[in-house]
């Protein structure tokens, strides 16, 4: 897969069984996502067409060379809270390449790609933040 076959983006951030981010963004503008990747949790979930601009703004420092190592990644060590990342790249055609990351809060030695998507995942959060707070705002003023 290159990078300009990816149509969908999805990231999942889970701990126990709890999903403190699940985001999917399309290359159309379709936007969906639930949390801050944090704890305590939150539920909201968001659903509406973004600025398709943000999606090309997170992949435009993507390196697709790292498409090659798509695979899981269950570090022995999960010292700490247990996380499980997990990013999916969806083309036109609904082929798919997954990195999972199961690791702990506290386990160290994960190695470069861990990090890579750490950095990826806030870029995510980043560039959608403003969007997902406002269309919370928007939501708890209607009920």
């Amino acid at each position: 897969m290159k990078l300009s076959d990816v149509e969908k983006i999805r990231i999942d951030v889970q701990s126990e069984g709890a999903s403190s981010l699940s985001l999917m963004i399309s290359r159309t503008g379709n936007m969906m996502r639930q949390g801050n990747g944090s704890f305590p949790i939150n539920e909201y979930v968001a659903c509406s067409d973004i600025d398709p601009n943000i999606f090309l703004q997170l992949i435009e420092d993507f390196d697709e060379n790292v498409f090659k190592f798509a695979s899981v990644y269950d570090h022995p060590d999960k010292t700490g809270q247990p996380i499980t990342y997990s990013i999916a790249f969806l083309d036109k055609d609904e082929n798919t390449l997954v990195f999972e990351f199961r690791f702990g809060t506290e386990t160290e030695g994960v190695g470069e790609l861990l990090p890579y998507f750490e950095g990826f995942i806030s870029k995510a959060l980043l560039l959608t933040n403003d969007w997902y707070a406002l269309e919370e705002k928007e939501e708890q003023q209607t009920h």
